[in-house]
């Protein structure tokens, strides 16, 4: 357990280690900028070689009871097809600066909106299932 992933709140703390049991046994806390921590997946999304991409969803600390924001990656994001993910999607942005000195360099400014209602630390598996169909159909 990393310093910064010592003092999480209960529910957020629970839900990471959901994330970890899960879905990516090496989630982890990276960052926390304000209210948001970056939490880095190292499997959220698939490129059309197979091959894993990994990104930093920004993760209120209030987690369940507040909904996630936007999702950092080091590379421009693809979809399914191959075509560029452009659905908000900001390069370079002021968002990545809490990991840009571990690469994160691309910001997709996805919100909850239309998305099910979280409710249980547990719900973290669908916020990395939902950012990752937003990748295919963005």
């Amino acid at each position: 357990m990393s310093s910064l992933e010592e003092s999480l709140p209960g529910p957020f703390a629970a839900a990471l280690a959901d994330l970890r049991k899960g879905r990516d046994p090496e989630a982890k806390v990276e960052a926390i900028k304000d209210n948001f921590a970056y939490v880095w997946v190292s499997n959220i999304a698939k490129n059309r070689s197979e091959e894993q991409l990994g990104g930093w969803i920004r993760l209120p600390l209030a987690f369940p009871s507040a909904n996630p924001h936007g999702l950092v990656t080091r590379d421009a994001l693809k979809r399914g097809d191959g075509g560029v993910v452009a659905d908000a999607y900001h390069a370079n942005h002021d968002t990545c600066v809490p990991v840009r000195a571990a690469g994160g360099a691309h910001y997709y400014s996805w919100t909850w909106d239309g998305a099910p209602p979280l409710r249980s630390p547990e719900d973290i598996i669908a916020v990395v299932q939902w950012y990752e169909r937003r990748i295919r159909n963005g």
